[in-house]
């Protein structure tokens, strides 16, 4: 990890929004668990291990471009049931899914309190590359929406991270011309990390689940939320 000067100030931020800013892990699991119980499907032992590797997994070839969205959702449902043992229509379950994974504005601890220390000196926005119909619903229904000037859905603009151009679609929309000047801030290293520092931003890992690692190509690194206010200075 390089670090930039102790004296660098950050005015403008950009952040991921799943385990960034929103408790992802908590509001999928009870999601999943409300989704299986409504259709009256099994809850087995293991079921949460089992979904969230195999939904990292199908993330990951969305993000390389090898599988579609709906082939994701479709795998995605196949995959759980097969796990379950049982079936049901896999896009009405998809579908309550997502809706219930709307419902769920769950924020990380010390999220909420950060942003209200930084929102009076610093311009902020979010970019996500979660599904339009989740991301919406949760920024309506969270106490923090005030605080951005744009919520970009990789879904809704047609390109995601890491690819520099939704970086760059981002600090157009926000008036800001010059990438250095923009701290990106996010949990993914390759999404997040790589994807600002290929466009020339600075970046803050959010290495959330403390992970031991040998990656050098971020300028700072947090384990909790609220070490960002010593970040940005």
């Amino acid at each position: 990890m390089t670090e930039l000067s102790t004296r660098t100030t950050y005015k403008r931020l950009i952040f991921d929004a799943d385990n960034t800013l929103f408790d992802f892990d908590r509001a999928e699991e009870i999601a999943l668990v409300n989704s299986l119980r409504h259709h009256e499907l099994p809850v087995p032992e293991g079921l949460l291990d089992f979904y969230r590797q195999m939904n990292v997994a199908l993330w990951q070839q969305l993000d390389d471009k090898s599988i579609t969205l709906k082939e994701l959702k479709q795998q995605r449902a196949e995959r759980l049931f097969e796990f379950v043992g049982q079936a049901t229509d896999h896009q009405q379950f998809s579908l309550f899914y997502l809706q219930q994974l709307a419902g769920q504005p769950v924020l990380l601890p010390h999220v909420e309190d950060t942003l209200n220390q930084l929102a009076p000196d610093c311009e902020m926005a979010i970019i996500t590359n979660g599904l339009a119909l989740v991301q919406n619903a949760r920024f309506q229904r969270c106490s923090i929406k005030h605080h951005f000037g744009a919520l970009v859905i990789s879904e809704e603009v047609g390109m995601a991270k890491p690819d520099p151009e939704i970086f760059a679609h981002t600090c157009n929309l926000m008036g800001w011309d010059d990438p250095a000047s923009v701290l990106m801030v996010g949990d993914n290293y390759r999404c997040d990390v790589q994807g600002a520092a290929d466009f020339g931003m600075p970046t803050c890992w959010f290495n959330l689940r403390k992970l031991s690692h040998d990656f050098t190509d971020h300028d700072h690194e947090i384990h909790r939320f609220d070490e960002l206010l010593g970040v940005v200075g």
